[in-house]
C-alpha cells in the first residue's frame, strides 16, 4: 500500500503522438498491480511498479521486461502504430505532472534487444528542474526521424520512440512510448545499436 500511495504521486507520459497504454497484455506478464497501477496512473515511475511487482504471484520479470516501456505492451496498442517517413519531423507532446530534475531523452528503440538505434534525436540535461521549472520546450518540442535506419523499424512492434527521464537524486525514472514505422528510409547500411539508456547504469 505504501508503495502503492508513493506511485500516485504522478510525474509524466508522452500525450501526443498517441503513446503505449496498458492492457491485457500488460496485466498478463506483469501482473495485475501492475496494471492497476498504470491504468489509475499512467504517469509514475520504473521503481516503485517494480518494487510493488516482484511481491506478486502474476509478475513474470521475463514476459514483462518493465525497462522497456514501463512494459506497455506492442499487442495492447497494435492501433496506435504511427507510419513516418525518413527525415520527417514528428511534434511530441509531454505531460509534466510533477517535476523531479533529471535527465531525459528521446530514442529509437529497438524492442527486441531494448537498446538504442543510433543516437538520441533529443537531449535535455537539466529536465523539469525543480529549482527553475518546467519550460515550454520541456512538454512541446519536435524530433526528426532518422534517415538511416535501413529496414530496422519497417515492421510494427519492432521499434518504439521512447521518452526517457532520469531524475538520479529521487531514483526514479519515466518511460513512455510510441509504436512507429518507418517507409522511404535511406538506401544506406542499418545504423548500429548503443547500449539503451531506458535503463539506469545501475538498477539494484
Amino acid at each position: 500500500l505504501a508503495a502503492f500511495a508513493t506511485q500516485v504521486a504522478a510525474h509524466g507520459y508522452l500525450t501526443s503522438p498517441k503513446p503505449r497504454m496498458p492492457g491485457d497484455a500488460l496485466a498478463k506478464a506483469c501482473g495485475s498491480q501492475v496494471f492497476n497501477m498504470w491504468s489509475s496512473d499512467i504517469n509514475g515511475n520504473v521503481q516503485t511498479a517494480l518494487q510493488t511487482a516482484s511481491n506478486q504471484n502474476d509478475y513474470n520479470e521475463a514476459a514483462c521486461n518493465i525497462w522497456l516501456c514501463k512494459g506497455m505492451k506492442f499487442e495492447d496498442n497494435k492501433a496506435n502504430v504511427q507510419s513516418y517517413t525518413a527525415g520527417e519531423k514528428v511534434p511530441i507532446t509531454f505531460n509534466v505532472a510533477a517535476p523531479h530534475t533529471g535527465v531525459a531523452n528521446m530514442s529509437v528503440i529497438d524492442t527486441k534487444t531494448n537498446s538504442i538505434i543510433g543516437s538520441p534525436l533529443i537531449t535535455f540535461d537539466d529536465y523539469a528542474s525543480t529549482a527553475t521549472g518546467v519550460t515550454a520546450e520541456e512538454k512541446n518540442f519536435d524530433i526528426t526521424i532518422p534517415s538511416d535506419l535501413g529496414s530496422k523499424c519497417a515492421t510494427a512492434g519492432d521499434c518504439v520512440l521512447q521518452f526517457w527521464w532520469d531524475a538520479r537524486s529521487i531514483d526514479q525514472t519515466y518511460e513512455s512510448c510510441i509504436d512507429f514505422t518507418v517507409g522511404g528510409s535511406g538506401s544506406g547500411s542499418d545504423s548500429p545499436s548503443a547500449p539503451a539508456s531506458s535503463a539506469p547504469a545501475a538498477t539494484a
